[in-house]
């Protein structure tokens, strides 16, 4: 009979030295990191292929699209601005804005954006302040 026959077994596991019980747990232990590491490696190959099927599949899309124009070159550079917004004029407050939404958008400014109203939201509590203390408190609830 095997030692892990008998391992298997646990009525006759008292019967074994306190050798074979160590190379019988190293066995079981060995066995379980290489099932365990050959399925970690065969999940990352069926990822790996299907990162390569989608990359073939968003490939061909891509290519028939034209490449938009390239965007109008300015001819004077942005000014940096360090100052806070409340030493700033309100029309270079507004062009700072209209500046950062169109990057963010990837537009240029002659796109058309048009920035109507700005206007500061009074108290030192704002709704996104609101949201996420109420977002906190909850989160604390048992």
């Amino acid at each position: 009979m095997s030692l892990m026959e008998i391992f298997a077994d646990p009525s006759k596991i008292d019967s074994l030295s306190f050798g074979e019980k160590m190379v019988g747990s190293g066995v079981t232990m060995m066995m379980g990191m290489g099932i365990t590491f050959t399925i970690l490696i065969l999940l990352w190959g069926c990822i790996a292929v299907m990162g390569l099927l989608m990359k073939k599949v968003l490939r061909k899309p891509a290519e028939a699209v034209k490449e938009p124009a390239p965007a109008k070159k300015q001819t004077a550079p942005l000014p940096v601005v360090s100052a806070s917004s409340g030493d700033m004029p309100q029309n270079e407050l507004i062009a700072v804005i209209a500046a950062a939404v169109s990057a963010a958008e990837g537009k240029a400014l002659e796109d058309g954006l048009v920035i109507r109203k700005i206007q500061r939201m009074a108290g030192p509590s704002t709704p996104w302040h609101k949201a996420g203390q109420m977002e906190c408190i909850d989160s604390r609830r048992v």
